[in-house]
């Protein structure tokens, strides 16, 4: 039999991949959990090595810092949402288009122990939202690039840095609303967020 040019060592490619996002995830999970047990500052690569049961040289393959580690994106989410948003049904409006995306994407993360647990280690340690800001900011930019696919204008444009920044923030505020233990799924809130956007924020009937 020919050799397969998308094998190597008898094994196909697709293995292989399967293989590096689970070292991914392991070292995700670990650097997250040490962070939330310990503190940020007790821990180390070697601890996270020595948790995820790999090298620090298979380390340095992945992450560059323990920080990445803990709060770097699940690998390619900025392009898959980017991707997902531009795909959506024309008919869609931008902000239709977004919410969609975000809860379908928020339904995979959310069975995960990895997102919950960086959610609960920033509530627990809000010291730490500054080292996220980076990764929002690739998140909020892939929404830009979507929006602006979507109507035909420029990423500077008002409308597409307004409809952005709005969608993200609703998904941000939704997130800190939502409580793993009880009321309602963190999918239903960003829903209701941005159904509030598009109907224009108005005030709800008072209470009391």
């Amino acid at each position: 039999m020919e050799n397969d040019e998308h094998m190597e060592n008898g094994r196909p490619d697709g293995l292989r991949e399967r293989k590096k996002r689970a070292t991914h995830r392991a070292l995700q999970s670990s650097a997250v959990a040490l962070f939330r047990r310990h503190g940020p500052e007790a821990v180390t690569v070697e601890s996270i090595c020595a948790d995820a049961g790999v090298s620090p040289r298979t380390f340095f393959n992945y992450f560059a810092t323990k920080d990445e580690a803990a709060f770097m994106l699940e690998e390619g989410t900025p392009a898959l949402i980017e991707e997902r948003i531009t795909a959506r049904p024309p008919e869609e409006t931008p902000l239709e288009a977004v919410r969609a995306v975000f809860v379908a994407r928020l339904s995979e993360l959310a069975t995960g122990r990895i997102w919950l647990e960086r959610v609960l280690l920033v509530r627990e340690r809000p010291e730490l939202l500054p080292r996220i800001v980076l990764t929002n900011r690739a998140v909020e930019d892939a929404v830009t690039r979507a929006v602006a696919a979507r109507t035909g204008l420029p990423e500077c444009h008002l409308y597409v840095r307004t409809t952005s920044a709005a969608v993200f923030a609703a998904l941000q505020a939704a997130i800190s609303c939502w409580q793993p233990d009880s009321g309602p799924e963190v999918v239903t809130l960003v829903r209701e967020a941005v159904e509030m956007l598009s109907r224009g924020l108005p005030a709800p009937p008072r209470t009391g």
